[in-house]
Order: C-alpha cells, then sequence, then structure tokens
C-alpha cells in the first residue's frame, strides 16, 4: 500500500527517510528550511563516525558509493586514555574480523550526496521553506508555509533536529538537560599520520576527540569542554590553541597546527517523551539527542530510520505497528543517552581516587579478551 508522507528536515536523517520511503514507492515530500546543501573542496567542521549498520543502510539507498573516497575516513582502530593517568584501551577492526571499526564522514558531503539521490528518484523537494502551521484530522496531517502554500499528507515524519518546530508544535514533552559544556570543533593538521586510528582522551572537563580524516594528515577535532573555560580557549589564537591541544593529548601526532576556522556548539541532552502524535513522527535529533562522546548520535538516528522503513515496507502502516517502533526505538535511546552519561560522570571528575579506579578498568578491560571484544562490538555499533 502506498502512502503520501511529508518529510520535515534536510539532514542525513530526514534525506535517508525520504529516499527509503520512495524506493518503496511511498509519494515523498521533504521541506527543508535552509538552502540544497553543498560542500567546497576544504574539510568540513561537523563530522559523525558512521558505524556498519549506518553504511548498510546507506549503501541500500545507493549513496554510500557516490562518496568520493578521498573525504572519507574509515578507522581500523581505536585509542582511548585517561590524560594524566595510566588508564588506556586500544581497539583493532582485526580482533573481531571486520574491516574498519567504522567511517569518519563530514556531515555536508553526505547530505549533499543524499539531496541528489533523492532528486533522482523522485522525492519532490523544497528548500528555503518555512513551515508555519500543522493541522492534523483522523486521516491527515497538512502543514501551511511562510509564503502561504499548503501540503497535506498521510503521514509527517519530523527529522528537523535538535530545535525541531514540529515537535514544538504537537507540544511533545521533553526531558532535557544541559550538560552546561560546549563542544569545539576544528580541522588539524598533524606531524604523524594518524594511521586510521581515532583517538579519544578524557580530561576532567570532558573528552577530547580526533578523528581520522580523508587526509591521512589531517584530523577532525571534537573538544568537549566546560562552558567557563570555552571563553578562554576561543580567545587564543591558532598556535597558542594548538599548544593546548598537544598539552591535553599528549601530543600523541606530534606538533599540530590548526587548517580551519574553529567553532564551537551547545551540548545538551533531550528526549521526546512522546514520538508518536497521531499522524506526527519524531525521529533522530527531533526525537533525541545525545552528548557526542562516543560519537552515536548520528548511528542513533540512521537505526531510527532503518526501522520505520521496515514499518512502512510491510503493507498497511497500523497504529500498532507506530507504537511498536516507537517503544523499541526509546529504549534504544534510552540505553544510549544512560551509557553517555555514565561516561560523562565517570570519567568527568579530577578526584584522584576515581582516577586511580579509571585506570584500573581501562587496564583490565584492555587485557581480558571477552571484555575487550565485546567493547570493539560496541565500537562497531551493534547496540543502535
Amino acid at each position: 500500500m502506498a502512502y503520501s508522507v511529508l518529510v520535515v528536515g534536510g539532514g542525513l536523517i530526514g534525506l535517508s527517510t525520504a529516499i527509503g520511503l520512495r524506493e518503496q514507492g511511498h509519494q515523498v515530500t521533504l521541506i527543508e528550511r535552509a538552502a540544497a546543501p553543498s560542500y567546497t573542496d576544504q574539510p568540513e567542521l561537523r563530522v559523525s563516525a558512521l558505524a556498519q549498520h549506518s553504511r548498510q543502510l546507506l549503501q541500500h539507498l545507493q549513496v554510500w558509493g557516490q562518496l568520493p573516497r578521498e573525504r572519507l575516513g574509515p578507522y581500523t582502530g581505536m585509542e582511548v586514555w585517561d590524560h594524566d593517568s595510566f588508564g588506556r584501551i586500544e581497539f583493532n577492526a582485526a580482533e573481531v574480523n571486520a574491516d574498519d571499526l567504522g567511517a569518519i564522514v563530514e556531515n555536508r558531503v553526505v547530505e549533499t550526496k543524499l539531496w541528489e539521490r533523492a532528486q533522482a528518484v523522485g522525492v519532490h523537494l523544497h528548500p528555503e521553506t518555512a513551515i508555519t502551521e500543522l493541522h492534523q484530522t483522523e486521516t491527515q496531517v497538512q502543514v501551511k508555509t511562510a509564503t502561504g502554500q499548503s501540503y497535506q499528507a498521510d503521514y509527517l515524519i519530523a527529522a528537523d533536529g535538535v530545535q525541531s518546530q514540529i515537535r514544538q508544535k504537537v507540544q511533545a514533552p521533553l526531558t532535557f538537560w544541559d550538560y552546561e559544556q560546549r563542544g569545539m570543533v576544528a580541522v588539524i593538521e598533524c606531524e604523524q599520520p594518524h594511521g586510521a586510528v581515532a583517538r579519544q582522551v578524557f580530561l576532567p572537563s570532558g573528552p577530547v576527540a580526533l578523528l581520522p580524516l580523508g587526509n591521512p594528515n589531517q584530523v577532525s577535532l571534537v573538544w568537549s569542554c566546560d562552558e567557563d573555560q570555552v571563553g578562554t580557549y576561543e580567545a587564543l589564537d591558532d598556535q597558542a590553541f594548538a599548544n593546548q591541544l598537544m598539552r591535553v593529548s599528549d601530543s600523541c601526532l606530534g606538533t599540530v597546527k590548526v587548517v580551519s576556522k574553529r567553532a564551537s556548539f551547545p551540548l545538551r541532552m533531550h528526549y521526546a517523551q512522546r514520538w508518536l502524535h497521531d499522524r506526527v513522527i519524531l525521529i533522530g535529533d527531533a526525537a533525541h539527542s545525545i552528548h557526542p562522546l562516543a560519537g552515536q548520535g548520528a548511528n542513533l538516528g540512521f537505526a531510527d530510520v532503518t526501522a520505520i522503513l521496515k514499518v512502512f515496507a510491510e503493507g498497511e502502516v497500523t497504529h500498532r505497528q507506530l507504537r511498536q517502533w516507537e517503544r523499541e526505538r526509546k529504549a534504544a535511546a534510552v540505553i544510549m543517552i544512560t551509557a553517555m552519561e555514565g561516561f560523562k560522570r565517570g570519567f568527568g571528575t579530577a578526584n584522584p581516587v576515581a582516577k586511580v579506579l579509571r585506570g584500573l578498568g581501562l587496564h583490565a578491560a584492555d587485557r581480558i579478551t571477552p571484555i575487550k571484544r565485546m567493547l570493539t562490538q560496541v565500537a562497531l555499533g551493534s547496540s543502535s
């Protein structure tokens, strides 16, 4: 049975949903506030670490093969350590008979290729379009735009991000807390090649991640830092900032320099208590956002997409099926939110006893094969 579906949001999750639904034979219209995505020759600041299941979805949508190889950073290893401590653990894809543990992708590059694919399969794309009104009946949902246009469909899937307007319009109850941190991002050039290894060092104020890009001597920096410290770091010139980065990362890649602009964004968690509102379905960051310390936000969203596509592939979509989808995906989100909070609290202290316990835990996990294998499977994203 074919449905008409409105998808609101032209990011990774919205575009993937729209393409998947269209390929199933549904009539799909996508509305995006911003312009159609595009990218330049310079590396983009916002990146995601895609697990195997996320790449499988992009392969199924015939997008993964369209991504330029030089803009992908597959990583075969991970190194995680505690600053000023003996605690360290290393993962390697070979330990679980995998080709790699994941791939760092530039969000804007993937969005551009998704947009092109959506256009090719017949999704009706409406960039630079703002929704002002939303109305529902028992059988349909209707939106009106700032230009006075009206669109209606059997279902609306809201993938319009952390500040979702659709979530606000359906008045979804929200569980929310502010980490009182910001994520500082930049592209860093390194003296030593990254060797296809993703590195993360934990400081009391938050983790510093050095994620391998396609260029063997460039990494994407994601530095989670308390808000009261961010201003100090932002006031530094690039050389002084690079010096601080070398200090906190134990100069693990030798001398480094900043080769992009620097930016930062607030770190917050939110979780919509209801994802299904009659004919409106919340998905991705519109439904949940988590701390970026394990890079699992995009993977959680792509898993939402894979699951909702299964519902729409089964013929007639029922309220019971959608409720089941909601229960399963909410459970996955809660597990991930809880895990990230546990990591943050466990590593976010300079207490000497806590540092010793962390060191012992990482040291043991690195040497006990069953535990390490399980953690490597988590790194692969098998739990999303």
